[in-house]
């Protein structure tokens, strides 16, 4: 008797602490789970957009996308080619350049196989301008002329082409722009023309005069945007001090001004942004700096030092470390598509995290970025694959939720093994 009350209690106190192990194990397998979800997948993005394996996984999610735009069921060099003609007629020639490139992944197999020989037999020129150059033979004529026309129109020093050909490349300089064309002597130094001309400025920042008399009419009580006269002042006097962040910041000003005037930039983003150039040059103390500055009669050379003077006495040197941070990112962004192409992409942004992603997409995906945000919206941003950083740390995190996992199937089986056992002997009995 004695002996059956000892073995019910040890089943009893068994069974306790095999209830408290499955709890407890299954309690902490979701905490510890999203603990190395969020170590592996939530690196920090700023760090991994350079990184070699985040571009090539996002590129091959770009790729992935492009082919997904066109059904099955439709012709795919009609409803391409319908595409390059409408971003054509829209002026959208980022999109227009994007959808050239995407030729390979939005055509059928056969035709991409075409455009992938036609490239690789062209030996002048980037891989993308290669690529460009042979998508264009697939465009119907009066799109290529389009395109021939208004995206990479011949200089001065180049002969017209016909619809049907294609035309002579302009030389390309060494910072992405244009040079003069140089006359050909014969036909072994004639070579197709760069089809993308990606190579564009935009310069809204101004001149000081300018920002002078901007200045005037603000003290004046006239309608001005002070967000845009606060980002040209900001421009100018990194310009003014040699600084090396200046022609960055100057590139991106200039974008988010166009954005900001045209009303193109989404609400959170633009109230980010405008937080960013408050905290780095407040508007009040500002503007009393420019009364002071102003009060005197001068010509408007005169009133240069002093307005420039008014503007760098009241930035917030912290303040304009964190904006410029931001404005180098956009600035990358511009320098890989475009400005205008760069204000297509940036619509899409809402918060600094998705900022940092479209840096990642346009990085990986170029001006095919600038396309697939015009079908799919914010979707783009969602392309930017982090990717898995192995570290020592990681990997003992999931050989520690393998155990846990393992802990669970062993302690589940036993306390199953269990309740047959005591089954069995209840069947004895």
């Amino acid at each position: 008797m004695s002996s059956r009350w000892r073995q019910r209690e040890a089943r009893r106190a068994s069974t306790w602490r095999q209830s408290l192990l499955f709890n407890s194990l299954l309690l902490l397998l979701p905490v510890f789970a999203a603990e190395i979800v969020t170590e592996a997948f939530s690196a920090d993005l700023a760090s991994q957009m350079n990184s070699p394996i985040a571009q090539i996984e996002t590129r091959d999610q770009i790729r992935e996308a492009l082919g997904e735009l066109i059904p099955g069921s439709e012709d795919k060099r009609e409803a391409w080619a319908a595409r390059v003609s409408e971003t054509l007629n829209e002026g959208n020639f980022p999109a227009a350049r994007g959808y050239l490139l995407a030729a390979p992944y939005m055509l059928d197999e056969q035709k991409a196989r075409s455009v992938q020989a036609a490239a690789e037999s062209d030996t002048a020129g980037t891989q993308e301008q290669r690529y460009a150059r042979a998508a264009l033979i697939f465009l119907p004529d009066d799109v290529r002329a389009t395109y021939q026309r208004v995206v990479t129109p011949p200089t001065a020093a180049e002969p017209a082409t016909s619809a049907g050909s294609l035309p002579a490349r302009q030389e390309t300089d060494t910072e992405g722009g244009t040079a003069p064309a140089q006359p050909v002597s014969g036909p072994e130094t004639m070579s197709p023309r760069d089809p993308l001309k990606t190579g564009q400025i935009l310069s809204l920042i101004g001149r000081t005069e300018d920002l002078t008399r901007r200045s005037q009419l603000w003290l004046a009580d006239e309608p001005v945007d002070t967000f845009t006269l606060r980002l040209r002042g900001l421009g100018l006097v990194l310009q003014e001090d040699g600084s090396s962040s200046a022609d960055q910041f100057a590139a991106a000003a200039s974008v988010i001004a166009a954005g900001h005037r045209a009303n193109r930039l989404e609400d959170r983003f633009s109230d980010y942004i405008s937080g960013r150039v408050e905290e780095a040059l407040p508007e009040a103390p500002l503007r009393d700096s420019l009364a002071s500055a102003l009060e005197t009669t001068q010509t408007m050379e005169g009133y240069a030092a002093p307005v420039l003077a008014a503007f760098r006495d009241n930035i917030e040197p912290e303040a304009l470390l964190r904006l410029s941070r931001d404005m180098e990112t956009i600035a990358d962004i511009s320098s890989r598509v475009s400005p205008s192409g760069a204000l297509s992409v940036l619509e899409q942004v809402a918060t600094p995290e998705d900022m940092r992603r479209a840096k990642l997409v346009t990085l990986a995906g170029g001006e095919l970025s600038v396309a697939l945000s015009r079908e799919i919206g914010q979707d783009v941003l969602g392309l930017a694959q982090i990717g898995v950083k192995w570290t020592l740390l990681l990997t003992f995190q999931i050989m520690a939720l393998a155990a846990i996992g393992m802990a669970i199937f062993w302690t589940t089986l036993s306390a199953f093994a269990q309740a047959q056992t005591m089954q069995l002997r209840a069947g004895f009995r």
